[in-house]
């Protein structure tokens, strides 16, 4: 698989401008196109449902204040993006121009968000996602379960710290499963460009032997070296305890399969996807 298309979901945040940077930074590193996509909520999805009383005036004015705030969110997104192809003088394009070209365009929708960014999701190679903080939780919590369960395509959650430079020691968290593979399959890209591969493996009651061993040998088909780690948690959450390996390894990004459990189970008791999702300081690749 190759990145040539990745798609950036802005809604005008100040976690708009980590999307950009991060986005500008994987399109130089794989020559790739990358789509800006805003979506312009529907202002009639603000209306509570009819027959509680509401009069006809005051529908007109929730419809009113819903397109006005709508407005001034794509005017802050426009801002951040117009202010980043400035700066990089970037090539806007809705077409091929060049292979070797990376280009840039500007693509808004109207819409539930969740709904929009799957649909634009399922026709690009890599979906970036801010990590849901105070500012900008109810935005990314949509735009991180449309990109990882309704697109078929990997997803990108980026810390609130822009990237600057390309990721090149990326840790694997791996325990076999079926999320985990295709979090690896999709990541290939990734880590044939990376300097250092660490596999980790944390012991737990659903990987109680060093499974990491085999998925070293994987990737020796694909002529990429990395280094298996099997270590014990000590009391902390698997999350928690996968994210301090990684930056003890080095890593600079981080690959998993997210939500190998349902989501309702994981939001109830808690787990390893929510965890990192919560305290991730460093770029995390999933799939699903």
């Amino acid at each position: 698989m190759s990145m040539k298309t990745i798609l950036a979901p802005v809604d005008g945040a100040k976690s708009s401008g980590a999307v950009l940077d991060a986005a500008f930074v994987l399109a130089d590193e794989f020559q790739a196109h990358i789509n800006v996509l805003h979506v312009l909520a529907d202002p009639k999805a603000a209306i509570p449902l009819l027959g509680e009383g509401m009069s006809g005036a005051m529908i007109e004015d929730m419809i009113d204040m819903a397109e006005k705030e709508g407005q001034e969110q794509r005017a802050k997104a426009r801002t951040f993006y117009k202010e980043s192809i400035s700066d990089r003088k970037m090539v806007e394009s809705s077409q091929p121009i060049d292979a070797d070209k990376v280009t840039v365009q500007w693509v808004e929708d109207e819409g539930r968000e969740d709904e929009v960014i799957a649909q634009y999701g399922r026709l690009n190679d890599l979906i970036l996602v801010p990590k849901p903080v105070k500012e900008n939780e109810i935005y990314s919590t949509l735009a991180l379960n449309a990109a990882l369960f309704e697109t078929g395509r990997p997803m990108l959650l980026l810390p609130e710290k822009s990237i600057t430079a390309f990721p090149k020691s990326i840790a694997i968290c791996w325990n076999g499963s079926v999320e985990g593979t295709r979090a690896v399959a999709a990541a290939l890209p990734f880590l044939k460009r990376a300097e250092s591969i660490h596999i980790i493996t944390a012991d737990t009651s659903e990987t109680k032997e060093p499974v990491g061993n085999d998925l070293v040998t994987y990737l020796a088909w694909h002529g990429l070296q990395a280094t298996s780690t099997f270590f014990t948690p000590a009391g902390k959450s698997a999350g928690e305890a996968l994210l301090e390996e990684s930056q003890k390894q080095g890593a600079d990004m981080m690959i998993m399969g997210g939500y190998s459990h349902s989501r309702m189970r994981q939001l109830i008791l808690g787990g390893v996807t929510r965890d990192v999702i919560e305290m991730a300081s460093l770029p995390v690749l999933m799939g699903h």
